[in-house]
Order: structure tokens, then sequence, then C-alpha cells
């Protein structure tokens, strides 16, 4: 070994240290010596040596005394001990305090104390390696630990942002259809004033007839029926509105009709669509009720329909989309599938990873599916499988364990 490394020998024996620092100075290694215990604690806290030769029987301090004191002062300094065949009982005592190696003298071979220091030296090494690799280890934990409670943060944030993105698409949606009948209403009952003030006219003229009579009653049986179907059908978009809404905001689970809130949800949804040729059908029983998360069902349906639509029918006229539903056993089984381009089977692989899209840089930010993913085998302890090929559509299989309620 070629670099200076310092090594403390303690012994009372003149003769043993100066022949181990002859055979251990051609080596480069650089000696200090203590003829005893006491002086060879005193070199150590000066010199801070890299090793220590100690001998165990010394007068005053001997090798235990000094090997105790040093391991737990300098605990990392290793400490080989040389001494004379003694009782057993003195080397366990010696390895139990924390000496790295026990030489027994005189030493016919000086290379046996080579090949001990150095090996010494090599564990050494070892050891400092093994700190920097668990400090290092323990750093990119702490940077691997920040990172996911930044990354979770993050997801956190954009879900709740995609949540909401969703339920403003359904304000927006469900103010435009609402538009409609309350707009024949207005239009409907300012026809029913002017015709009533034309009426009253009349009446204070003495002008009024039988027939004019007749035919405002018809006007006002007309218009009245006309008003009471949009009002109706603006309290349907309303009703519908408000629950899935409430469901958005509120985790808890409820009792509801599964076909009724679907047909809700498609209701809030058909301004993404009415304008198309694209059609969904649903096939689910009347009569399934069930207790459970409504919050997720219309996240989930919001997010299978955007992508057909956004996505499946990108170059398709008349796409269809097909929800076969039914409850057995305790689980509803849900079969989504749409006719439109479809996917790779690479794409299909990975359809459920956040952020993968199809359409980077065109609307799409890739989290839809990953909401979808986590809504089903998180929040509603589902599962879900994609299959899907190119030109073929892509095909959903969900199945959620659900209990259904009890007859009332």
């Amino acid at each position: 070994m070629s670099h200076a490394k310092t090594i403390l020998i303690i012994d009372d024996e003149v003769y043993i240290r100066k022949s181990a620092k002859s055979f251990l100075e051609d080596y480069g290694f650089k000696i200090i010596e203590a003829e005893d215990g006491r002086q060879g604690l005193k070199r150590c806290e000066e010199d801070k040596p890299d090793l220590i030769l100690c001998d165990l029987r010394m007068p005053g301090i001997d090798g235990l005394e000094v090997l105790d004191v040093v391991r737990h002062r300098q605990p990392d300094i290793p400490i080989i001990i040389i001494s004379g065949a003694g009782n057993i009982t003195d080397t366990v005592e010696a390895l139990r305090l924390g000496a790295w190696n026990y030489i027994i003298k005189p030493m016919q071979d000086m290379n046996v104390l080579y090949h001990a220091i150095n090996r010494a030296f090599e564990r050494v090494d070892l050891i400092k390696e093994k700190r920097r690799y668990q400090t290092n280890l323990e750093k990119a934990n702490k940077e691997l630990k920040i990172s996911l409670d930044t990354l979770n943060q993050t997801r956190d944030k954009l879900v709740q942002s995609e949540k909401m993105a969703a339920l403003g698409e359904l304000v927006a949606g469900v103010a435009h259809e609402i538009n409609t009948p309350v707009g024949i209403g207005v239009t409907a009952a300012s026809f029913l004033d002017t015709k009533t003030k034309e009426l009253k006219k009349l009446y204070e003229s003495g002008d009024l007839k039988k027939s004019k009579l007749e035919s405002y009653l018809d006007i006002i049986e007309e218009i009245s029926n006309s008003m009471l179907i949009n009002m109706e059908r603006a309290a349907e978009l309303i009703s519908s509105f408000k629950q899935i809404a409430v469901d958005q905001s509120v985790e808890n689970p409820r009792v509801f009709n599964l076909k009724e809130y679907i047909e809700g949800v498609l209701l809030s949804l058909k301004p993404k669509y009415k304008n198309t040729n694209h059609t969904i059908k649903i096939s689910c029983s009347d009569d399934i009720e069930i207790n459970s998360f409504p919050g997720p069902f219309y996240q989930i349906l919001n997010n299978l329909i955007s992508n057909s639509l956004f996505h499946g029918f990108k170059k398709i006229d008349k796409g269809r989309i097909d929800m076969i539903i039914n409850l057995k056993d305790d689980y509803l089984n849900i079969v989504y599938k749409d006719n439109g381009v479809g996917m790779s089977h690479d794409q299909c692989m990975k359809i459920f990873d956040p952020f993968f899209t199809t359409m980077r840089g065109q609307g799409g930010c890739g989290l839809g599916m990953s909401i979808v993913f986590n809504l089903i085998t998180q929040t509603l302890k589902g599962s879900i499988e994609c299959e899907s090929s190119e030109g073929n559509g892509i095909k959903f299989t969900i199945k959620i364990p659900v209990q259904p309620c009890p007859d009332s």
C-alpha cells in the first residue's frame, strides 16, 4: 500500500516496535510509537492515527483497557491486537471489545502483519462506501418523498380542476338547454299578455263578441299547455342539474335508481352531442337501486362519453355508444362500447396512465381515463378493463361491488 496511512504502535517491547516500524515504513506507512497504554491513548488523541497495533500485556494500562477507551472515543479506528500466546479468554474479550484482528507474537513472518493491516484498511474503505451509499440513499429517499408528495398534491389539484371543469361544462350545458323552454315560455306569456290586453279593450268598449271570447279561450288553452310542457322541461333540467351538482360536491353514499340517474347524467351531457348524428343507447333495468356514491358515476360517464365524442368519433359522422348494465350477485356490471376509430394495442395498454393522450396539444390533457380508473378502483372498489383495436371502436368492462337496496 503506497498511500500515507498513519499507524500507531503501542508496545512496551522496543524490539517489537522498531522491527514493525522498519517493516511497515518500507510499504509507505507513517509510523508513530508509544511504549505503554497511557502514552498510547495520548498519542491516539493527538495524532488521530488511521490504525492502531496494540500489545495486550503492558504495565499500567493494558491493551484491553486501551481498546475499551479507544472504542468509545474514536470508534472508527481499526485496532489490531498483537500479543504473546496467552489465555483464550483474553482473545475473546479483545474481540468482544471491538478488536478487528488478533495476531500472536513473536511473528515469524511479517507479511502476516501486512496482510492483516491491508484487510483492515479494505474494511475501512468498505464501511466508508457503505455510509456514503446509505447517506446518498437517505438523501434520495427524502427527495423522492418530496417529489411524491408534490406529485400527489399536483395530481389532487389537477383532479379537482378536472372535476370543477366538468361541473362548469355541466352548468354551461344545462343553462343552454334551459334557455329553450324558458324562451318559449317567455314568448308564450308575452303573446298571452298581448291577447289579454286586446280582449280587455273589447270588453271595456262593449264590442266583445262571443266569437272573440271563444278564440281567446282557445289561445289560452294552447299557450298554457305549451308553457306547462316547457316549464316542466326546465324544471326537469334544473332538478337533474341540482342533484348531479350536489353529488359532485358531497362525497357521501345515498340510495338512487341507477337508470334514472344515468338518464339525468345524459340529459346534462346532451349539449355535447345534440347537434351531431351521434347516438347513445342505454340498456338498464328500471328497478336497479343501489346504495353507492353517485358523484363518481357522473364523472365516470362524463369522461367515457367525452372520450368517445372527442377522440373516438373524431373522423366519424354517425358515432354510436352502447351501455349495457345489469346487477348480478351484488356486482354491478357495465359494458361500455363505441364504434369509434379505436386504439392500437400499445395505446390501449397506456390508456389509464396519467397524462397519456393521443391528442397532445389539441385540447387533451390525458387525465380523464386516469380519473376513471382511480374512481372505479379506489372510490368504488371495482375493476375496469379496456379492449380496442384500430378501426374497431373501444370497449370497457366495468365491475363494481354494490349493496342492492332492500325492498321498502
